[in-house]
């Protein structure tokens, strides 16, 4: 038991000498300790207010950024509702330029076509009329090449010396310079 008042006094001993310590600081450093303690709590409200205006400030950014974000993503979206419009309309005024131009080179095609059909009729008309004046001329000149060759074929004839009358004749101019040839008389 001894020991076990020896442990109480000395728990007593121990609360009072730091109470006393606490005393003493408390005289010695308290009206410095209360200021730093008002200076703490001064500041840690300027803390606190500074944070809550900094939060305050923040979420207002925020949400003008938000605001901002909004109107500029509104913004192109109509951009890109405008340039959609504007492209589709673009693309049907290309449309019917390119059928215009279709129906455009498809009738010049036609009338080229027609053109060529009638300028080659007309080349063979041309051609097969040429080819009638050709022959025609050809025989024409034929016949008259074949009249010219009958006339002097049969000048020729006229004029030519027969055979029996060549052979005659050489035969006579042989025995004339033989001398066997005897005159008929006359």
């Amino acid at each position: 038991m001894a020991k076990k008042q020896s442990k109480s006094q000395a728990g007593l001993s121990a609360d009072s000498t730091e109470e006393n310590v606490d005393k003493i600081r408390e005289i010695l450093f308290g009206g410095q300790m209360r200021d730093y303690e008002q200076r703490f709590a001064q500041l840690e409200n300027r803390l606190n207010k500074n944070i809550e205006q900094m939060s305050i400030n923040i979420d207002k950014r925020i949400e003008r950024l938000n605001t901002f974000t909004r109107r500029e993503i509104d913004k192109l979206n109509e951009q890109v509702k405008n340039e959609r419009k504007a492209r589709a309309d673009d693309g049907r005024k290309g449309s019917k330029e390119l059928k215009s131009l279709g129906q455009q080179a498809e009738a010049w095609y036609a009338e080229l076509e027609e053109q060529i059909e009638g300028e080659s009729r007309d080349l063979r008309s041309s051609m097969q009329e040429q080819h009638d004046e050709l022959s025609g001329m050809i025989q024409d000149t034929h016949e008259q090449l074949s009249k010219s060759i009958f006339n002097e074929t049969r000048d020729l004839a006229e004029a030519k010396l027969a055979r029996d009358d060549m052979a005659a004749l050489l035969t006579e101019v042989a025995l004339r310079l033989k001398k066997d040839f005897k005159l008929p008389d006359a």
